[in-house]
């Protein structure tokens, strides 16, 4: 499927490697690992896998594929946009029986959390069609490269490794079983410590260039707006929850910093680890929405969905009874009130390509 799209992506995509761009490293493959913000079609696949966003139907994918795909977007998402700046094919699921792998894989999976199903049980936090978290994902990563017919050090200096974004799908089981964002804070350190052991893990199996996405702005999100108190002191000046984004940002404040530390562990071994900075992209483009196309009625408000301020009802969820379709996706920043468009993804990618990738030479 994958490379039948790709004379399309080149066409459409405005490159983002201008004149005064850095160069990219010659990547040849791409293994991405994460959730819903880089699955390109896992849970659509996962035996059991329950959508509460309808992902494998329109209007999802309407944009760019014109069918649904299992991209929780109305199109591409960050890593399909950063594969064709690289002038690769999309990297297909790795549940699909019928995708090419000659490029890389994409391992992610929509729901999932860095932590394991017990980490919540110990917790008493009820977790309901648990999703491949980091563990299983790079299980299956062990099983691919064991089965491969090229050896481990075929990867080592020419492929990407993406590894996340994780971290909102274990923190807002929380905040919707009760806890507060200061009892939250308490369990970061956890979290960021399962994705750096996630990343010593596929260093361990050869990774040497590896690109660590955080969180986008949890106060931000339409879901998150929608559910939130109207006291005016309680948003900022870019009209998002000020907790929920002071939250994001003490996990990636952490996550960096752990980022540093592991480069230093690694130094002399040729290992470049750099964290991507999806919470600042987002901000910047929020911040300078007009230049970047984005009409201000839509900054906050979910393209595809139903009623309220930010057109967000978690009773009908995009794609089902009751719900619309915005008049211009290309110019909204979200999708459904949690994913963005495949326009938001477009600009995020070009920056974290001139900002990151680059770094990884």
């Amino acid at each position: 499927m994958a490379s039948s799209f790709v004379l399309t992506v080149f066409i459409l995509f405005p490159l983002a490697i201008a004149a005064k761009s850095p160069p990219l490293p010659p990547f040849k493959s791409i293994y991405q690992f994460g959730d819903s913000l880089s699955d390109t079609g896992n849970l659509l696949r996962l035996p059991g896998g329950r959508m509460f966003y309808p992902a494998d139907r329109l209007p999802y994918g309407e944009t760019y594929f014109r069918k649904a795909t299992g991209r929780f977007s109305d199109g591409r998402l960050i890593v399909d946009f950063i594969a064709a700046a690289l002038n690769l094919p999309f990297i297909d699921a790795y549940l699909n029986a019928n995708g090419s792998f000659a490029h890389g894989v994409n391992f992610a999976v929509a729901g999932a959390t860095a932590s394991d199903e017990d980490f919540f049980t110990e917790r008493n936090i009820s977790t309901s069609n648990f999703k491949p978290a980091i563990s299983k994902q790079l299980e299956w990563f062990e099983t691919h490269i064991n089965k491969s017919a090229n050896s481990k050090k075929s990867f080592e200096e020419d492929s990407l490794f993406i590894f996340g974004e994780f971290g909102g799908n274990d923190y807002f089981p929380f905040f919707r079983q009760g806890w507060s964002i200061e009892e939250a804070r308490a369990l970061v350190p956890h979290v960021v410590g399962t994705i750096i052991h996630g990343i010593k893990r596929i260093v361990r199996l050869g990774a040497k260039r590896i690109l660590v996405p955080g969180p986008f702005p949890f106060g931000c999100l339409p879901s998150q707006l929608a559910a939130s108190p109207s006291n005016a002191s309680d948003f900022n000046g870019l009209g998002c929850v000020k907790a929920f984004n002071d939250f994001s940002s003490y996990h990636n404040r952490y996550l960096r910093r752990a980022l540093s530390s592991l480069n230093r562990e690694f130094s002399g071994e040729g290992v470049v680890i750099v964290y991507g900075d999806y919470e600042g992209a987002f901000l910047e483009i929020l911040q300078k929405s007009s230049s970047f196309g984005f009409d201000k009625e839509w900054l906050h408000k979910a393209c595809c969905g139903a009623g309220g301020n930010y057109h967000f009802d978690p009773t009908k969820p995009c794609g089902t009874n009751g719900t619309d379709v915005c008049p211009s996706p290309a110019h909204a920043m979200h999708w459904d009130g949690v994913h963005l468009t495949d326009a938001s993804y477009h600009r995020i990618s070009q920056i974290i390509i001139d900002q990151s990738i680059s770094q990884l030479i």
